[in-house]
């Protein structure tokens, strides 16, 4: 049994003739007989009763039939699935909590406005969670700060914007820090495995030191409010910290090298073909990531 048997078999049933469902069909009427005689010896039933060169399906036809007629129809469904379904499915994004508090609002926002009727789950977690799930397929792309690429994944870049140390303003009148004085202070740092962790690591590195924090935090608002109460120094994001500089509850502080500064990127897959929705997608992250640097 086959499906193409089915849709003749369906044809038949409905003309109650080989000739009228042959034309509709356009089939020969002994290749439809064939079918219906090949399609009774499979399911080891006859189907039809011959009447008066007419076709009539008697009561194992007629049962034959419903589910025959379901079939065709979950086989339809099935085989237009690229095409219908893939609409109502998810898109499943994962970014980094400094990407989700940073761009994730707006670049929702811009792609809603696109494509109001696709559903969305979100996940914010640190950068090596969402490499996990984009790894186990809980996700379909992802947004994430200083990404390490590998064959795995297909990379593209998006924005670029500065790490700030940041302080109370009395927290001490030298903003210009030392190399001697960085192992003494107070710092106040995300958790290993963040984008701005291994960044301030990697600086410290670059330095031969070892630092400590005093406070390590995956909430960054809750490095926010410690270093506004003159607790230590964090590390912020530009475009996060910004707002705290114009208000002036923190002041920005300067480590001994180059300025720190991170590449957001976009990132899918490599084996993993792109549809349009994840390209628009990601062109809002690019443009809200954009306006947020600026």
């Amino acid at each position: 049994m086959n499906i193409r048997q089915l849709e003749i078999f369906n044809n038949v049933a409905a003309t109650g003739s080989i000739t009228k469902a042959a034309s509709k069909m356009f089939l020969s009427q002994p290749a439809v007989s064939k079918a219906i005689r090949e399609l009774e010896e499979s399911v080891g039933i006859q189907l039809f009763d011959r009447i008066d060169h007419r076709l009539h399906l008697n009561n194992a036809g007629r049962a034959f039939r419903i589910r025959a007629t379901q079939l065709l129809t979950d086989y339809s469904a099935l085989a237009n699935f690229g095409s219908v379904q893939t609409g109502q499915l998810p898109l499943r994004v994962g970014t980094s909590l400094t990407f989700g508090q940073n761009v994730l609002p707006a670049a929702i926002t811009k792609f809603r406005q696109q494509y109001p009727d696709v559903p969305l789950q979100l996940f914010a977690e640190n950068v090596q969670q969402i490499k996990q799930r984009l790894l186990d397929g809980d996700i379909d792309v992802a947004f994430v700060e200083g990404f390490a690429s590998g064959k795995s994944f297909r990379t593209e870049r998006l924005s670029e914007y500065e790490l700030m140390p940041v302080a109370a303003p009395d927290f001490t009148d030298d903003l210009q820090l030392t190399r001697r004085q960085l192992p003494d202070l107070p710092f106040l740092l995300r958790e290993k495995g963040s984008t701005l962790r291994d960044h301030f690591d990697e600086r410290m590195h670059e330095l031969g030191l070892e630092v400590e924090p005093m406070l390590e935090s995956v909430n960054t608002q809750v490095l926010i409010a410690a270093a506004r109460a003159g607790l230590g120094v964090t590390i912020l994001p530009a475009p996060i910290a910004r707002p705290e500089l114009t208000s002036g509850a923190l002041v920005q502080m300067r480590l001994p090298g180059k300025k720190l500064a991170t590449t957001n990127y976009a990132i899918t897959l490599a084996s993993a073909e792109l549809t349009q929705v994840e390209r628009d997608l990601i062109n809002c992250f690019r443009e809200a990531g954009t306006d947020a640097g600026d």
